[in-house]
């Protein structure tokens, strides 16, 4: 029995001894789980620590947000307050490009006008983009011509606006025909009807060349007629009157081609047959050139003439004016082609004034007992009393220092 108590009380001993000591060790642990809890440095530091650090990286990272949303949206805003830029028309890329024709190739303008470009020739760098503003062309030598539009054609609202003030469509026309002119307008003319008491007209061996059976108005009617009437819906006229280099002092001076270029001597001293015959040959024989060249006819002038009308804020006063604010007319001094500034509409330079021109029309009125008489238009400096739409008969064997010509042109 002693030896059972002895026992027990020595496994009581222990068991409080192992109490004590396991205690001890649970305040030791708890002592050190409360300092790495709650002491300096613990993991309540840490964790306030953290939560410090990924708030302040969430602030870092909001304000990054909104400086790439702000400058974005800079860029937006920029972009929205720019036009986009415009669709070039083709007249506009071939005047950049200096694009040269082979073959002659109908383009359209900035205001969808289809024009034709003649094999051989480029757009020159000072076009106009727009046929209202005169679209000029080129050949290699620097001859230069003027698109004149027939039937209907585009226009911006401010040239409509000159002669069509009611009605805003968009379009004008141009009728190719002979007219008269007045300073409200033009009157179109049927054909060879008689013009201011004489009979002027177009159409037999007085103003026609023929080659291979086809008469010269004939097919530059037909070609150059609308669009909507089978034709080509324009032709082009000189871009100035028809120039020489050297200046032409008599008419024994040798009879050269005849240039279409700024800054050239009047081809003055030339009859009106020698002048048809100079422009018809300018380019024949020359393969690369696509085109027909011909001395101008009443129908070309007065198609060309009611177009400058049409398109410039002067209106059919430019047809009528005698007043060299306009045109160089009667200031006694003759200029060279495309100097009289103030005589340039839609690029076309020299029609209102400086020299009369030879036509291809004729006249029945007879002087000095001429077979027959030919007609020439324009202003000229040495007179006040002609005008753009002005008609005059003279012989066709005369040769003066105020007589000049002008070609047309068409495809």
């Amino acid at each position: 029995m002693k030896e059972k108590s002895r026992k027990t009380n020595e496994e009581r001993g222990i068991t409080l001894i192992a109490l004590v000591i396991t205690i001890v060790i649970l305040i030791i642990l708890a002592t050190v789980s409360i300092n790495v809890v709650f002491g300096e440095g613990g993991l309540i530091d840490r964790a306030q620590e953290g939560k410090s650090l990924t708030d302040q990286a969430q602030t870092d990272e909001q304000e990054e947000l909104t400086g790439a949303e702000e400058y974005i949206n800079g860029i937006l805003v920029g972009i929205g307050n720019q036009n986009p830029p415009e669709e070039k028309s083709e007249v506009a890329e071939a005047i950049e490009n200096g694009t040269k024709y082979t073959d002659t190739t109908p383009i359209k303008d900035d205001l969808e006008n289809t024009v034709y470009i003649p094999g051989g020739f480029h757009l020159a760098k000072d076009s106009g983009t727009k046929v209202e503003e005169g679209i000029v062309i080129e050949d290699d030598s620097g001859n230069q011509f003027v698109w004149i539009p027939t039937g209907e054609y585009n226009v911006t609202e401010e040239v409509e606006k000159i002669t069509e003030p009611d009605e805003q469509d968009g379009k004008l026309t141009n009728e190719l025909s002979r007219r008269t002119f007045t300073e409200s307008g033009s009157t179109i003319v049927s054909g060879d009807s008689v013009i201011e008491s004489y009979y002027y007209g177009e159409g037999d061996s007085r103003s026609c060349t023929i080659v291979d059976g086809v008469n010269s108005i004939d097919a530059f009617l037909s070609r150059a007629k609308p669009v909507s009437e089978g034709g080509k819906g324009g032709f082009y006229i000189g871009r100035y009157e028809a120039g020489t280099e050297a200046e032409r002092t008599s008419k024994d001076d040798p009879l050269t081609t005849p240039l279409v270029q700024a800054n050239k001597y009047p081809y003055v001293y030339v009859t009106r047959d020698q002048a048809k015959q100079k422009a018809e040959a300018m380019y024949s024989g020359n393969e690369e050139i696509k085109a027909t060249a011909q001395l101008i006819s009443s129908y070309a002038w007065d198609t060309a003439l009611n177009f400058i009308s049409q398109t410039n804020v002067e209106g059919y006063t430019l047809a009528i004016t005698t007043k060299n604010t306009y045109g160089n007319i009667g200031t006694s001094n003759r200029t060279k082609t495309g100097e009289y500034l103030a005589d340039c509409y839609s690029n076309i330079y020299d029609l209102l004034g400086n020299c009369f021109e030879w036509t291809t029309e004729y006249s029945s009125y007879s002087l000095n007992n001429a077979a027959y008489s030919c007609a020439y238009r324009g202003g000229r400096y040495s007179d006040t009393d002609y005008y753009s739409a002005h008609r005059r008969s003279s012989p066709g064997g005369g040769s003066i220092s105020s007589d000049s010509f002008r070609l047309q042109l068409y495809v």
